[in-house]
């Protein structure tokens, strides 16, 4: 499974080194989370899958169906009620992960089209610029929440410290447009709003 940046992009983004060990590990964690985020937001693997098997149900006549996951790399074996489907004989991949069936509707039934198939980028390098700099900017977040959390010894709120006569002075967490939630002691958010609005060229609803 690959993740969608990289500690060293991380630390390009906040203009540090990130060298001590137990930072690399949380940065890792921060660029797992985030990469998680943005799997769950766009319903999408994303990185490389090969050979993944899915099968539709044929509710009512159709002649194309939505392959889940793109981008579609290639189309491995096609299998309709038990027939395995001759590439451009019988179905056709077309634009946007579309199969098309040739010169008929696809046969009706429920777990009736089987599809064998490649999906995703296929090496970090291949990953779109723009979700490799939403998933920079959330990690960043996570990991900056984190420090600030150790730094407080995991208590919210807290706005400053003194060292004479110690003293702490809380404020309150927040930021950010609404509804966007809070994420830990830090007020950091995992996914922006633009941010999603980025990533809806690549989010998938429904079958």
């Amino acid at each position: 499974m690959a993740y969608f940046c990289t500690v060293q992009d991380v630390a390009d983004f906040l203009q540090i080194e990130i060298v001590d060990a137990d930072q690399v590990a949380g940065c890792q964690r921060a660029i797992e989370e985030a990469t998680e985020v943005i799997r769950n937001y766009c319903h999408q693997q994303i990185d490389l899958v090969e050979d993944d098997a899915y099968t539709f149900d044929v509710p009512a006549a159709r002649y194309n169906l939505l392959l889940p996951e793109l981008p579609v790399v290639s189309v491995a074996s096609v299998v309709e009620d038990g027939e395995t489907l001759t590439v451009d004989d019988d179905y056709k991949l077309a634009n946007y992960g579309q199969l098309v069936r040739i010169g008929q509707c696809w046969e009706e039934g429920i777990q009736i089209v089987t599809v064998t198939y490649t999906h995703g980028y296929d090496a970090y390098d291949a990953l779109p610029d723009d979700i490799v700099g939403v998933a920079t900017r959330a990690a960043s977040r996570a990991f900056q929440a984190g420090l600030r959390a150790a730094d407080s010894d995991g208590v919210p709120g807290v706005a400053a410290k003194a060292l004479g006569d110690y003293s702490v002075s809380f404020g309150a967490e927040g930021g950010g447009s609404a509804g966007e939630g809070v994420m830990g002691a830090s007020a950091a958010r995992m996914l922006l709003l633009s941010e999603k609005d980025i990533l809806d060229r690549y989010r998938v609803v429904g079958p």
